[in-house]
């Protein structure tokens, strides 16, 4: 894709232009790298011009069985794709590559899915500390980690949470039992997920090693020592837009109120933000 002289040139004026943009009016954030944990992210302060990349992971069924045997022969993807492409191209096929394929029974063992993983991050991490040499510039290029994307349950997955969804604590940013799932979020208390917090847990199932669950936890992520973010980034914008009163909370609860859902999206209607939400870190 980078040995491609027209993407590169695409790269380096959406790139430009975005910066501009935000130098012009630095209350928009273009991307990742406007916002106020983009400034001190561990590569992006010392390379600002790094590239962003994110990465998207999914199953997929190879074959379209039905009954008992419909997951027997699904394969887990892990895709890239570079966020400073122009918006245009970036939902083509062709800007969107793959990292690693896998068979997911494979991964369901503690030691492959480390085999699988660690490769993964290793190489990763090279390319977020010394980029990568690109012949048609006669130069390096520099990268950056910030978001990995997926559904529900390969979210769950990657960030080592129970994959079982009608019991216990099932959400990753909070902790919220399965009894009180329906309950509007107004009614009962949520405390988030806290970094600290979460790594104490881990670290007791680690010690514990018998495959307990705890409190919706069941290991650490094989992505854990992956240099980057993955940030609850619409959350961290719509509290940046209310503390600088770009948008007041009561406008963002009307728009959410009102917004028009379709017929497949109303099943997973968000509940409503509550406004000491934005007071927390």
């Amino acid at each position: 894709m980078l040995n491609k002289y027209d993407v590169l040139t695409m790269l380096k004026k959406n790139f430009n232009e975005n910066v501009n943009r935000n130098a012009a009016d630095t209350d928009l954030m273009f991307n990742y790298r406007h916002a106020l944990h983009g400034k001190v992210h561990t590569v992006l302060k010392n390379k600002p011009d790094a590239l962003l990349f994110q990465l998207y992971i999914d199953e997929i069924s190879l074959t379209n069985p039905i009954g008992a045997k419909k997951d027997i022969q699904k394969i887990t993807m892990i895709y890239f794709q570079l966020e400073d492409l122009p918006d245009i191209v970036k939902s083509m096929l062709n800007s969107i590559g793959l990292v690693a394929m896998c068979h997911s029974n494979y991964l369901s063992n503690k030691l492959n899915r480390k085999n699988f993983f660690d490769p993964i991050v290793e190489d990763l991490n090279v390319l977020q500390t010394t980029g990568v040499f690109i012949p048609t510039l006669g130069d390096y290029l520099n990268f950056t980690f910030t978001v990995l994307a997926g559904d529900h349950l390969a979210s769950n997955d990657i960030g080592g949470f129970q994959k079982n969804f009608n019991t216990g604590e099932l959400f990753r940013h909070c902790h919220v039992n399965y009894d009180q799932k329906l309950v509007p979020l107004n009614q009962i208390s949520h405390p988030c997920r806290m970094r600290d917090q979460h790594d104490n847990i881990v670290q007791q199932i680690i010690n514990s090693n018998n495959n307990i669950v705890l409190r919706g936890v069941v290991d650490a992520s094989p992505l854990a020592n992956l240099i980057g973010v993955c940030g609850q980034l619409l959350m961290a914008m719509l509290k940046e837009a209310s503390t600088k009163r770009i948008l007041a909370y009561s406008e963002i609860e009307s728009r959410l109120l009102s917004f028009e859902y379709g017929i497949n999206d109303k099943s997973n209607k968000p509940p409503v933000i509550r406004k000491k939400t934005f007071k927390q870190g």
